[in-house]
């Protein structure tokens, strides 16, 4: 008897134990699933500013994203019975379902998304606002490590934006159509566009050493969703960043790729050499 009042009384003071503990706990915090790094927040907030909130009331609504795949299609000049114009309607629709429509109940009942998210949140229902829109893209990606992850309206959405791009059909992008891209569509000027052009071209292509056909863009534009780092090719698939970028912290050297091997020197580390790079 002495062992099973024991056990009780131990049992009793771990109940005891588990309890303040909840008692300290506030269940109400708001604190969000998951969160964006700041490169991504800045590829995206440019997403939403400069293309689906034109008359800058910092929400957006469905009509915002009409105009945005109208554009895309204009520019395109797809026509309304072509095969890519009904694949971008599908594409668009579920844009409106994921970043419009009301979150699912699993996420939209948490004190931070009720917050964010919520038919309140941009002033009345089927609107969006900054801070839901940065939110729901979190929650999308936060799983996402590789472009086979994504949606399927994410993946249709970068064979549109090459398509888009690459509007004559070459099947691959070139520093020209990029740049017609940025003026029509993204809407900047022409003296901004020199002013960056050769930088995104090369970014993209590895300072040339790639073609940017769809394979190459495929890997740009998982990095302009899920890369946290600046430097790489992601911050030039859609709205290029309004500031100058730090260069990067050491040069790529693709030159001794094309050399002759005949004229490559081998590695020693204690021979005096003039080479200024190393093939690693």
């Amino acid at each position: 008897m002495a062992a099973i009042g024991s056990v009780s009384t131990t049992a009793a003071t771990w109940v005891n134990r588990c309890s303040d503990s909840l008692e300290c706990l506030d269940l109400d915090e708001e604190q969000p699933l998951a969160q964006l790094g700041a490169v991504q927040a800045d590829k995206l907030t440019l997403f939403f500013t400069e293309l689906l909130d034109h008359d800058r009331d910092d929400v957006i609504c469905d009509q915002d994203f009409d105009n945005f795949f109208e554009k895309l299609a204009h520019f395109a000049d797809w026509s309304n019975n072509s095969s890519e114009f009904h694949i971008l309607l599908e594409v668009k629709q579920e844009f409106i379902e994921h970043f419009i429509n009301p979150l699912p109940a699993k996420w939209s009942d948490l004190p931070y998304y009720k917050r964010v998210c919520g038919p309140e949140a941009g002033g009345f229902p089927g609107r969006t606002t900054l801070e839901g829109w940065l939110a729901r893209w979190a929650l999308y990606l936060s799983d996402m490590k590789r472009f086979t992850d994504l949606p399927l309206y994410l993946q249709y959405l970068c064979k549109i934006m090459f398509n888009v791009i690459d509007r004559t059909g070459t099947g691959a992008i070139t520093k020209q159509s990029l740049a017609a891209f940025y003026r029509s569509v993204i809407g900047l000027p022409a003296t901004r566009i020199d002013e960056i052009i050769d930088t995104a071209y090369d970014r993209m292509t590895s300072n040339g050493y790639l073609i940017l056909d769809y394979g190459t863009f495929v890997h740009c534009f998982t990095n302009w969703l899920m890369g946290k780092n600046p430097n790489g090719p992601e911050q030039w698939v859609l709205v290029p960043p309004k500031g100058s970028l730090p260069q990067p912290p050491f040069p790529v050297d693709y030159s001794a790729l094309n050399t002759e091997p005949a004229k490559l020197e081998p590695y020693a580390p204690d021979k005096k050499t003039n080479r200024h790079s190393v093939i690693v």
